[in-house]
């Protein structure tokens, strides 16, 4: 009685652990194949009624691929070579379409007959994950492949210094070493840096803790084999792993680029030379065309009215008409002389001989009659020794902002402000108009002015930018170096 209620006991067991377990049982007969028992699990997975699935054999579950060696595993249990096996299969849903399952296959005893129990884990996420690996990993390496430059890993080694996991193959074309060559020895990267790059890349070696390619560098190197010297660019970025940290590098030849940018640099400096010399020939021109109206111009309207005053005096009495018309002719040289010394003032004021302080209040008394906008001067009580060329620079930088406000801004009060500070001379010019309009420059639509003034500034080793003012309006600031001398 007790033996028979411990087997219900044990049945009952296995019973409930079949209906709850997540793999696939199938007992089959050994002899027919017939499938006499299938847990919930498998009629789930293969899509079949517990009723109809008894109907069934194994083999009508599998792939037709997957017959032969299941045939052969059940010779193998029938024999008695073996009691237990296991197999890698696709079973075959009742719609068609498969999933591979881990099986594993045994012989047993059911009611006094020899029966085989199948028990199989779906593994359809494993194999997904599996293969998204694998063409992850396909991927990356095409990627790497075709990037152009050396991609490689660095990692923390459990004494505290640094290895390379991994180099891409490209280190034999950018560096002239075979990927396992440099990872056996980075040391190798160090001995091809240039001798005056070598003290910036072992500063920033001691400030990454020693670790070499862990920083973000650039400089050259030189390419024994090519009898060359490249410029290269290292970025790396580091990541925590479970082993610790690990950064992730690229090193790329930037040679071209930097070539580039040296020319540029070049040719920059050839036109800031050459506008500067345009410049100070404009300003020679000037110089010598005030002086030739001052001088030459000037000197005969002074000898014309010096002949109209004596011919005004010996007019013969009653001739009324005769003295209006030299009269007129009297005042036209008068007007003649002030248009000849305004262009002359215009060429090259003669105020800039007084001192850029001098000049700049000039410039602001004719620039408030000529435009009716207030203006507002400050500047130190003591001189400003510039020297002519910067005199004259400062002078039109100023006259070209004053010449913008007056055009552009609709402004009622402009402020100049000259200030020396640390060696330079700061000027700034701010206006209360309606600012900078998106999209255009502060000097128009191509903003020539703009550039020239800029030009003139760098020219003198200074610098100007134009921005909005604090409060509203437009400000020009411009930092020119004092002379070695006035500092």
């Amino acid at each position: 009685m007790g033996s028979s209620r411990q087997a219900a006991d044990a049945g009952a067991l296995l019973k409930a652990i079949l209906q709850e377990s997540a793999s696939e049982v199938l007992v089959f007969d050994a002899n027919s194949l017939q499938i006499t028992q299938a847990n919930p699990a498998a009629a789930h997975n293969l899509q079949y009624p517990l009723k109809a699935l008894k109907q069934l054999t194994p083999r009508d579950c599998l792939a037709e691929e997957d017959g032969p060696a299941f045939a052969a595993l059940l010779a193998a249990l029938q024999s008695g070579k073996t009691h237990r096996s296991s197999i890698r299969a696709q079973c075959r849903r009742r719609d068609g379409s498969l999933y591979p399952v881990e099986a594993r296959l045994f012989s047993s005893t059911g009611n006094g007959k020899p029966i085989f129990i199948w028990i199989a884990s779906d593994v359809s996420e494993r194999e997904a994950t599996r293969q998204a690996l694998a063409h992850s990993a396909s991927d990356l390496r095409a990627i790497v492949a075709h990037i152009p430059g050396m991609a490689y890993q660095v990692m923390r080694k459990p004494d505290g210094g640094t290895a390379l996991r991994y180099v891409s193959a490209q280190s034999a074309q950018l560096l002239g070493i075979k990927a396992a060559a440099l990872r056996a020895d980075p040391e190798r990267f160090f001995k091809l840096i240039l001798d005056e790059d070598k003290t910036d890349y072992l500063a920033r070696l001691a400030a990454a803790g020693g670790g070499h390619l862990t920083f973000n560098w650039e400089g050259r190197i030189w390419m024994e084999a090519w009898k060359d010297v490249k410029w290269v660019n290292v970025r790396v970025s580091q990541r925590e792993t479970p082993d610790g940290p690990v950064w992730d590098g690229i090193m790329l030849n930037v040679t071209k680029s930097k070539l580039a940018e040296a020319e540029i640099r070049h040719s920059r400096a050839q036109l800031s030379a050459l506008a500067a010399h345009v410049e100070a020939v404009k300003e020679q021109e000037r110089l010598h065309l005030a002086r030739e109206v001052h001088d030459d111009l000037g000197g005969n309207l002074t000898a014309i009215k010096i002949g109209l005053s004596w011919l005004m005096r010996h007019l013969p009495p009653g001739e009324i008409d005769l003295f209006k018309r030299t009269a007129y002719i009297d005042k036209v040289a008068d007007q003649t002389i002030e248009a000849t010394h305004r262009i002359a003032s215009s060429l090259r004021p003669p105020v800039l001989d007084f001192g850029i302080v001098s000049a700049i209040k000039w410039q602001l008394e004719r620039f408030a009659q000529n435009s009716d906008i207030a203006y507002e001067f400050s500047a130190p009580d003591e001189d400003i020794p510039l020297g002519p060329e910067a005199d004259i620079t400062v002078f039109r930088i100023v006259q070209e902002a004053l010449t913008n406000v007056c055009k552009h801004a609709q402004a009622t009060r402009v402020k100049v402000t000259l200030a020396l500070h640390q060696g330079e001379l700061r000027v700034t010019v701010a206006d209360n108009g309606q600012g900078i309009q998106p999209g255009l420059s502060p000097n128009g639509r191509h903003g020539f002015g703009v550039l020239g003034m800029t030009e003139r500034a760098a020219a003198l080793g200074g610098e100007l930018s134009v921005g909005p003012a604090k409060r509203r309006g437009t400000l020009v600031s411009l930092r020119i170096p004092l002379p070695a001398t006035a500092n």
